[in-house]
């Protein structure tokens, strides 16, 4: 017997993603933000996953520019969110004086 879809499933498109972006990334000049992952043309990021290797505290920002009031990520941290809609970009910057190294996806859609 063959399977067919029951079209009257409501799906939502908040959380579906056709796109993972790798992070990896070193901060590459101390005490400036740097771009840590741009949103693919015509996508929008609905959810991302990264882990701050160090040294030292990484400070994230969605859609802008971070600075040191931004979501710290502490040395060996993690950080995990879903349901959003990013338009452009995360970055970050490093706690005074470091270059943290973070790793991670972001997974893009429509």
């Amino acid at each position: 017997m063959p399977i067919v879809p029951n079209a009257s499933i409501n799906v939502n498109t908040d959380t579906i993603v056709d796109v993972a972006v790798a992070i990896n990334k070193t901060l590459a000049v101390a005490n400036t933000a740097e771009d840590l992952v741009l949103v693919p043309a015509l996508k929008f990021g609905r959810q991302f996953s990264l882990v701050n290797e160090g040294p030292g505290s990484a400070f994230i920002a969605v859609d802008g520019t971070a600075t040191l009031t931004s979501t710290e990520v502490k040395v060996k941290d993690s950080w995990y969110d879903t349901s959003l809609k990013i338009t452009t970009k995360l970055s970050f910057i490093g706690e005074t004086g470091k270059l943290p190294h973070v790793r991670g996806v972001l997974w893009a859609g429509p």
